[in-house]
């Protein structure tokens, strides 16, 4: 986080694991690659997990989770 003034502005992709998670169903819905209600399956979770702690962005992780790879 950075300071401007006395008002600390989030840097785009400091996130809390929650948060982060929640972007990441809203971007996986917005894409069309998942339905409401969606829950990961436990393996993905971990998945998931393992995605936010190695910094990747939100809708890096969906790229990541489902789309095709070549």
């Amino acid at each position: 986080m950075r300071a401007v003034g006395q008002i600390a502005i989030p840097f785009p992709f400091e996130f809390d694991q929650q948060t982060w998670t929640n972007a990441v169903y809203e971007n996986a819905v917005g894409e069309g690659f998942v339905r409401v209600p969606w829950r990961p399956m436990t393996g993905r979770s971990g998945v998931l997990k393992a995605y936010f702690h190695s910094g990747l962005a939100p809708a890096e992780a969906v790229c990541a989770c489902f789309c095709l790879s070549h």
